[in-house]
């Protein structure tokens, strides 16, 4: 009995320039830095929403966000400036 082989999807092939492998960008690709955008913003939503449900409303969501954008943006910062 033969096993079936399943190859993955490859990524783009590499490119050698100046001693170092990069890779081709697509003219579709999704730009990375809105991409971190978004999922901050959408993070820092999901955080405002679970304590305005945690606190029945009593504060609202408008007094709320600007406490969980600035703790979105400290947890992001990882993926904004990595290390090198």
């Amino acid at each position: 009995m033969k096993s079936e082989r399943h190859s993955s999807p490859r990524s783009a092939p590499a490119v050698r320039g100046s001693g170092k492998v990069c890779k081709k960008r697509s003219s579709k690709a999704i730009d990375t830095d809105k991409l971190l955008r978004l999922a901050q913003q959408l993070y820092a939503h999901a955080l405002t929403l679970q304590e305005v449900i945690r606190n029945e409303g009593k504060e609202a969501y408008a007094v709320l966000r600007p406490r969980y954008d600035r703790q979105a943006a400290q947890q992001f910062e990882i993926f904004y400036y990595p290390s090198e």
